[in-house]
């Protein structure tokens, strides 16, 4: 019987799929929200950052961010150092617990990717990400023209 689903039906149901999946969520040992993550990793990435730079980059209010860092380096997972340049400037680094911390998500993710591909030949995942690649792509061109 041939289903009825349009295409963006089928994919809008795949992403609800996957987002059900622990494929990128942070593992259930880590006690940390994932926006805190993402602050977490946006400093893993980018070590001396400051919380203007974040703020930008991520699209939020600087006292957001400002909140965020404050509660991650009270709980000892980022550190502030003054700024030899700018003594008003404490640029963010994360200490050697949220190295360890970054490291072990890194990881968990690493396995479940693994494991989401393992069901491919190594053709179908080359295939299949070289869809993908061409899917996000294109969206990304779509969406710069339209602003």
């Amino acid at each position: 019987m041939p289903t009825t689903e349009t295409p963006e039906t089928h994919l809008l149901n795949l992403f609800r799929r996957l987002r059900s999946l622990p494929v990128l969520h942070i593992p259930e040992d880590v006690d940390l929200s994932p926006p805190a993550f993402f602050l977490l990793n946006w400093v893993s990435r980018s070590p001396g950052c400051g919380v203007l730079d974040i703020a930008k980059g991520m699209r939020l209010a600087p006292p957001t961010i400002s909140v965020g860092t404050h509660r991650l380096v009270k709980a000892g997972w980022l550190e502030r150092r003054q700024d030899p340049q700018d003594r008003r400037g404490k640029p963010l680094f994360l200490t050697p617990e949220g190295q360890g911390l970054i490291d072990h998500v890194k990881q968990h993710r690493s396995r479940m990717l693994k494991l989401f591909l393992s069901g491919m030949t190594p053709d179908e995942q080359e295939q299949f990400l070289s869809l993908l690649e061409k899917a996000i792509t294109a969206m990304e061109a779509s969406l710069e023209n339209d602003n």
